[in-house]
């Protein structure tokens, strides 16, 4: 098992497009790799009003032949 590693950080939400930029990188990479199998998603977060977020979203997967 692998796992790809998506890493930003900033407001995740109101006026951010971080969220727009996660989907968009993931479906990126998930559509230049059709051979994997997707196992598990994680996401994880931290920060806090006086830094911006650190947002983390682990893709567990298996390439399939």
């Amino acid at each position: 098992m692998n796992v790809k590693l998506f890493l930003n950080s900033g407001k995740l939400f109101g006026k951010s497009d971080l969220v727009e930029k996660f989907g968009k990188e993931i479906n990126t990479w998930l559509e230049s790799h059709p051979g994997l199998k997707v196992i598990d998603i994680k996401q994880s977060s931290c920060g806090g009003s006086l830094e911006p977020g650190q947002h983390l979203i682990s893709v567990w997967y298996e390439t399939v032949a």
